[in-house]
């Protein structure tokens, strides 16, 4: 389903030639940033504030890329199991503080 309404959005907003090259890109986050960076290029402005913008551009395009290494990489597994018996132990034990404040409501 979410796939469908990607598509639907980038065809309403892009003209259908770029829609259909990142639709049908490997990688979609790298084909738009060339497309970016491709619009940048045509920009009719000074080559200076081309290429702050471009610089811009590359540490989006590497803030990008940490993140996706930190989405794939795998949680390990000391930290699922210290998360796991923490929360149970948080679990177990929250009847018990939770008694003082609602000693009168009790039946």
């Amino acid at each position: 389903e979410d796939e469908e309404d990607y598509i639907a959005e980038m065809n309403s907003r892009l003209s259908p030639e770029q829609a259909e090259a990142i639709i049908s890109a490997v990688h979609r986050p790298n084909r738009a940033l060339y497309d970016l960076s491709v619009a940048i290029d045509r920009l009719p402005m000074h080559f200076m504030r081309k290429n702050a913008i471009n610089k811009n551009l590359s540490i989006f395009e590497d803030t990008l890329g940490g993140s996706e290494r930190l989405l794939s990489s795998p949680v390990p597994l000391f930290y699922s199991r210290h998360t796991a018996r923490f929360l149970s132990t948080w679990l177990l034990l929250l009847p018990f503080a939770m008694y003082e404040p609602f000693k009168g409501s009790w039946n």
